[in-house]
């Protein structure tokens, strides 16, 4: 797989934020999933912010992902955090892991840009069997003349190639995913939450989406970077953003 956001690294640790506690608090008391010591492995694992959350929770995590600048500030954070995790970097389509290695695996904010079926059937062979997979994406929603729907306006300027993998922040072809890779007993829940972003970083987080960071290159990313900015200069003056996100999930059992 290639290596779409080693040039925004640094953004990654800057601007993106974690995952609200209510998201871990429905896997838990809704869907049944255990944390404390599971073993855990936690996919596409960026910067290490799920890796992060699950390891507070009692969970021994491992953390895979193929960008050597994403793993190397995942690691650099957790010397100092000292939390139970082990990061390796590899491709999520061909794991260095024994077969039935894992009790629970995680794929947060990431599945829109693997390859589906690849990498659906190395989760279930790492899996163990009765072992849980937890698939979640945390989208900003897009209202009419929003920050989001104005912002994605100038996306489209710069990645032409661009369109929402979603335009309500739900995945129902993830369901089908799923029970295609072999899994059983699905199920799924979303929510809304409000994450407030000042101006710098909302242009960071941005910088790590997947139609800029991880597609233009970096003048392009510049070049964007300053639209945005005149943008949110004459349009959204006020000091914090108040953007509305949606949680979607789908947990299933191996």
């Amino acid at each position: 797989m290639e290596n779409l956001f080693g040039n925004v690294a640094q953004d990654f640790v800057n601007y993106r934020k974690g995952y609200p506690s209510k998201f871990y608090e429905k896997l838990q008391e809704e869907c049944g999933v255990v944390f404390r010591n599971q073993q855990v492995l936690d996919i596409a694992t960026s910067n290490g912010l799920a890796a992060r959350d699950l390891a507070a929770l009692g969970s021994y995590v491992t953390g895979v992902d193929n960008s050597p600048e994403l793993i190397e500030e995942a690691i650099r954070t957790n010397r100092v955090e000292e939390l139970n995790i082990k990061y390796f970097l590899g491709d999520v389509t061909d794991l260095p892991v024994e077969e039935k290695s894992f009790d629970l695996i995680t794929a947060i904010h990431c599945w829109n840009v693997l390859p589906t079926e690849q990498t659906i059937s190395e989760i279930y062979r790492v899996l163990k069997p009765g072992g849980k997979f937890i698939l979640a994406q945390f989208d900003p929603v897009s209202i009419k003349n929003s920050v989001v729907t104005e912002t994605e306006k100038i996306v489209s300027r710069f990645n032409t190639e661009w369109s929402r993998k979603s335009t309500h922040g739900i995945y129902p072809q993830w369901i089908n995913d799923c029970y295609d890779g072999g899994f059983r007993n699905v199920e799924t829940f979303s929510f809304d939450d409000l994450i407030p972003f000042s101006h710098e970083e909302w242009k960071g987080k941005m910088r790590t989406d997947e139609s800029i960071g991880g597609s233009l290159q970096d003048e392009e990313v510049k070049a964007f970077d300053h639209a945005l900015s005149i943008l949110l200069e004459e349009q959204f003056d006020e000091n914090v953003l108040d953007v509305p996100h949606r949680m979607f999930s789908v947990i299933c059992e191996k």
